[in-house]
């Protein structure tokens, strides 16, 4: 599926600035009405290292009321957090009613980079679906409205920002193991991103991939698709908040 999707696609600056407010100020409403109905949110953001998670994510939360929302940045866990169940340091970040937790990363790393990476044996990334599947199952039934969002760029496009990091000292820095694993491994990383999907995908808990070549192209697809599951929730909603305004539909899985 990955292979099939367009990663060409643009928006010019101009474009881009015209669809961003009115973007951000629906994203700002639904926020603000999941909050006063105690709706719980879940954004998970994954795809390639340097598709631009970060700078997404900084873009969503500008638009949002910083007292109902909160960022993790999943890396691997610490040897106090080996110490229990996998799933354990994730369920500790599930947010309260009316909250919302944004993931830079999230629980899937056990079934990306760890899988790949051979950090822990099939036996337990393979289990791990399963386990994946029961929380965001019964979180779903609580409640919870979960977003999963998989940015996608080529190999050629991965490679030609690693270097452009390592070109300069203060970004060199963000060049780690897991950037070049996933570019030594792409084509592996790949088949691991693909089973993902089809053994998670689910409809209390779907997946939308984003061509995130261009930047701004990117970021207009992620305010949409957040736009869209969220007004799901609130069948009755009237005006500027209840759908994007004139884009593109997002590419589901």
């Amino acid at each position: 599926m990955l292979d099939q999707l367009d990663l060409t696609q643009k928006l010019d600056k101009p474009a881009y600035k015209a669809r961003l407010r009115p973007l951000q100020m629906q994203v700002a409403e639904l926020g603000r009405l999941a909050r006063a109905q105690g709706i719980p949110v879940i954004l998970i953001f994954e795809g390639w290292s340097t598709a631009g998670k970060g700078d997404a994510i900084a873009e969503l939360t500008s638009s949002l009321d910083p007292r109902g929302y909160r960022v993790y940045n999943i890396v691997a866990p610490t040897q106090a957090e080996q110490q229990y169940p996998w799933m354990h340091r994730f369920f500790l970040k599930t947010p309260a009613r009316g909250e919302t937790a944004i993931f830079h990363g999230s629980w899937y790393r056990r079934v990306l980079f760890a899988r790949v990476s051979r950090d822990i044996p099939e036996t337990q990334w393979s289990r791990a679906f399963q386990d994946i599947q029961s929380l965001e199952r019964a979180l779903a039934e609580d409640g919870t409205v979960i977003i999963k969002l998989w940015l996608h760029i080529s190999r050629q496009e991965q490679r030609t920002r690693i270097k452009d990091l390592l070109k300069h000292e203060a970004t060199a820095w963000r060049v780690r193991d897991e950037e070049r694993l996933q570019q030594k491994h792409y084509d592996e990383y790949v088949l691991a991103a693909e089973e993902m999907f089809g053994q998670t995908e689910a409809e209390f808990a779907p997946w939308t991939v984003i061509p995130a070549t261009d930047r701004r192209y990117m970021k207009i697809r992620v305010f949409e698709t957040i736009i869209l599951r969220l007004a799901s929730v609130f069948p009755n909603l009237n005006g500027a908040a209840a759908r994007p305004a004139d884009v593109p539909s997002a590419e589901p899985r």
